[in-house]
């Protein structure tokens, strides 16, 4: 059922999802990932994983009234974090008259975890951890803690069985842009770990784990950063990465030749930061569908603009004024629950779960009572099922044209902007034709160099 939610609940929040790598699908296994969206994050493995997993979760989310019904529902384990028992006074003044205030008070802290996680493991259950130990918001692998490592080895020290093993599966998990609703998911499986003895040692299997985890994902120093490199991409491909390895493996090729020349990379970021404003993509504007193929403008206006004017805003007006107002009373809600902002997006998509199905009923019941009037050889009770359909049925639609033909508002912007000043319009697609060809010029020297440096290494 959690699982279910869980797919369903990414399907609604990813407008694409790309799954690669393969993973292990056995038992007695412990699943690594990334830590960088919250609730998200879990969402994501719990709903895509191809196994059931049991995750490790904080244990101040056993305090939330909303979330501790999901937990018990996905077996979840509680761990005990250190920055949670620094914000807990009661937690300080426990573990003081205790005297755990030790070297090792984190390990006598969560014994119990650990002895959960052995017993699971041993049964052939698959363990979701996220060994950063805190989400964030930062576009790079945080240092892992140990405990993943740890927990599988008391785990093999426990097990009589020679043939036993526990297989550590690294995923990571990337986001094209993670606070936005309907952004791109990549989830990308690693290069599993096999530990076969409780003889290896916690560094090697970290270090495995760590190595795993960076041959899927590329890391950057800022959003920023980031956001221009994906945007390389686009220029170099005309469409978005299939995969966060592909990415990664974009990114590693061909950051010596643009790192080495900051001017084409500020004008990179400049043309991003103008398209982004219209909403165009370089694929949409500059190529169409295919590489160096120009779109004719006023083509893209005829065919599209009497769908956009006559279908798609309507539709997404009338989703807008059905969801937003639940959307504000869900972050409202959320900001009453909790000032932990690492928490806040936990309790905005729970109190979500449960806030807008009661509201599709009411709005379903609204409708009943004054259309009830109108229509009176209806049976009200048909009528109130159609209009309990009809209501997320807006938001669906409104979603589904709107990402269809998501550029068109902006090619409305740039039709101004060649009507009434025709001489910039040519300037702008002169200057953005030349960054397009600088783009693709350094592209193809990388892969030329990629291309000696392997046959000087055979």
């Amino acid at each position: 059922m959690i699982r279910f939610l869980a797919f369903i609940l990414c399907r609604i929040f990813f407008k694409r999802i790309c799954i690669s790598g393969t993973p292990y699908t056995g038992g007695s296994s412990i699943w690594a990932s990334n830590h960088s969206s919250g609730i998200v994050d879990p969402a994501v493995m719990l709903g895509l994983a191809p196994v059931q997993i049991r995750p490790l979760a904080k244990h101040t989310l056993w305090d939330i009234p909303v979330m501790r019904q999901f937990l018990k529902l996905t077996r979840a384990i509680p761990v005990t974090r250190l920055q949670d028992i620094k914000k807990d006074i009661q937690a300080q003044k426990e573990m003081l008259e205790q005297g755990n205030f030790e070297a090792d008070w984190r390990a006598k802290a969560n014994n119990e975890a650990f002895q959960k996680v052995g017993d699971a493991l041993l049964e052939g259950d698959s363990i979701l951890i996220f060994p950063e130990g805190v989400s964030h918001d930062e576009p790079f692998i945080f240092q892992l803690k140990t405990g993943l490592a740890r927990m599988a080895l008391q785990a093999m020290s426990r097990c009589k069985d020679e043939n036993f093993t526990v297989v550590v599966q690294p995923a990571v998990i990337d986001y094209s842009e993670k606070d936005e609703f309907r952004s791109e998911l990549y989830l990308h499986f690693c290069e599993p770990v096999v530990i076969t003895s409780s003889d290896f040692s916690v560094k090697d299997i970290m270090d495995g784990v760590r190595e795993s985890l960076e041959s899927g994902f590329a890391s950057f120093f800022s959003w920023d950063e980031k956001r221009n490199w994906r945007f390389l991409f686009e220029l170099a491909y005309g469409r978005s990465p299939s995969s966060a390895r592909e990415f990664r493996i974009f990114v590693e090729q061909n950051r010596p030749n643009f790192d080495s020349d900051q001017i084409i990379m500020a004008k990179i970021q400049t043309m991003r930061r103008m398209m982004q404003a219209v909403n165009v993509s370089p694929a949409q504007l500059v190529w169409g569908d295919n590489n160096y193929k120009k779109r004719n403008f006023f083509w893209v206006m005829i065919r599209h603009g009497w769908f956009y004017l006559f279908v798609s805003f309507p539709i997404e007006t009338l989703g807008t004024l059905v969801w937003v107002l639940p959307a504000k009373i869900c972050e409202r809600l959320a900001k009453k629950s909790t000032s932990d902002r690492d928490v806040r997006a936990t309790m905005k998509i729970a109190h979500g779960m449960w806030f807008f199905p009661l509201w599709a009923f009411l709005m379903s019941s609204i409708f009943t009572y004054f259309a009830g009037g109108y229509l009176p050889q209806i049976n009200k009770i048909v009528l109130w099922v159609a209009f309990l359909i009809l209501t997320p049925t807006f938001l669906a639609l409104s979603l589904i044209v709107q990402e269809s033909i998501n550029f068109f508002p902006g090619f409305l912007r740039l039709a101004k902007l060649r009507f009434f000043f025709p001489r910039g319009w040519y300037e702008l697609m002169k200057e953005w034709r030349e960054i397009s060809d600088g783009v693709m010029q350094k592209i193809k020297d990388s892969e030329e160099q990629n291309l000696k440096n392997k046959s000087l290494n055979k």
